[in-house]
């Protein structure tokens, strides 16, 4: 049964557009994972350095690696990510500024390598918690359409084939 709070957050859907505040990365395909503890983007060229943490936010990704722009800062943390097999990796973890439907508010991402998916960014569990609800019918983007616009050849999709109702 929803409750008070529930009221005041935002239906989201299995995909939706972020915008990183500041930079020209503008209405950026997210994945939305309630199944994720932690939210990830996608980033290239990490480097650490005497207490700098530089590298691409989207750098080089085939859907969105046109918007990509080199971000340093000094306020990162190291975590580990577990997948889904159990498998436990090391990532950086920062603070980026982000609007997601109509809400504006900083937040936590890891860097990870997500080339070779078709959303650059997961959204999970702790950025969505006390500000979304979501709605897995629901969904502001075709998977389809993404592959097709941006000429991706990755395997077939779940989705693919099946009728949407």
């Amino acid at each position: 049964m929803p409750s008070r709070s529930d009221f005041h957050k935002v239906i989201i859907g299995r995909s939706e557009v972020l915008t990183f505040v500041e930079t020209d990365a503008v209405n950026v395909p997210a994945k939305t994972d309630t199944g994720a503890y932690r939210s990830a983007v996608h980033a290239a060229n990490i480097h650490e350095k005497e207490g700098v943490l530089t590298f691409e936010l989207l750098g080089n990704h085939p859907v969105c690696g046109d918007m990509s722009r080199k971000l340093s800062t000094k306020n990162y943390s190291e975590v580990f990510v577990a997948n889904s097999f159990g498998h436990r990796e090391k990532r950086y973890e920062v603070k980026l500024k982000v609007k997601l439907g109509p809400k504006v508010f900083t937040d936590r991402f890891t860097l990870a390598d997500r080339s070779k998916k078709i959303y650059p960014i997961l959204l999970g569990r702790k950025l969505l918690n006390r500000r979304f609800l979501v709605d897995s019918s629901k969904s502001s983007l075709d998977r389809r359409e993404i592959k097709k616009k941006y000429g991706i050849e990755f395997p077939k999709d779940e989705e693919e084939g099946r009728e949407v109702t």
